[in-house]
């Protein structure tokens, strides 16, 4: 039994060490990406976000800002696949063949539920361009149909003028004009 739980102790101390390092790595993990014609460098960072974008020279000469735009955003996306995968490749090895509780232990209930599986992360296709650019005098808006006007404010109640021979109020309750 003790040499059982030393193993464990080392095989914890190990996939420990193991994690950290992982862990340290993913943190640094970046994807560049480049646009097939050349015109625009993206540098995505660990979480997915864009870091870095930089634009050839001639590129507002050779494309519409719709295609840039598009372009920015399948880049973007290209990239941040590349650093989740690049994260699940890191990780993979130290959560492949860990042992259940309940395997170790007659009669614990078991973990594995807990600690979610890494996920194939798989390349989704771009959503097609929109024919439009707003350039075109298409709308830069996604929902094309016509705004909603603003309520109209309500009307202001407005006081009956009070006759000069009147009375103040008798009650501290009630606001005198």
């Amino acid at each position: 039994m003790k040499d059982q739980m030393d193993t464990l102790l080392e095989n914890f101390e190990r996939q420990t060490a193991q994690l950290r390092d992982a862990q340290t790595a993913a943190a640094e993990t970046t994807a560049q990406v480049s646009s097939p014609d050349g015109l625009v460098r993206a540098t995505i960072d660990a979480g997915g976000s864009l870091a870095k974008l930089e634009f050839a020279p001639n590129t507002f000469e050779r494309t519409t800002p719709a295609q840039l735009a598009n372009t920015v955003q399948s880049l973007v996306r290209q990239g941040s696949m590349q650093v989740k995968q690049k994260i699940a490749a890191l990780m993979a090895p130290i959560t492949e063949g860990l042992p259940d509780l309940a395997d170790l232990v007659d009669g614990a209930p078991s973990l594995a539920g807990l600690v979610p599986p890494i996920p194939d992360f798989v390349v989704e296709e771009a959503p097609a361009p929109r024919p439009e650019s707003f350039e075109d005098g298409g709308s830069i808006l996604r929902n094309e149909q016509p705004p909603v006007p603003a309520p109209k404010p309500a009307p202001k109640r407005v006081r009956p003028p009070r006759d000069e021979d009147d009375e103040p109020p008798s009650s501290w309750m009630t606001r005198g004009d």
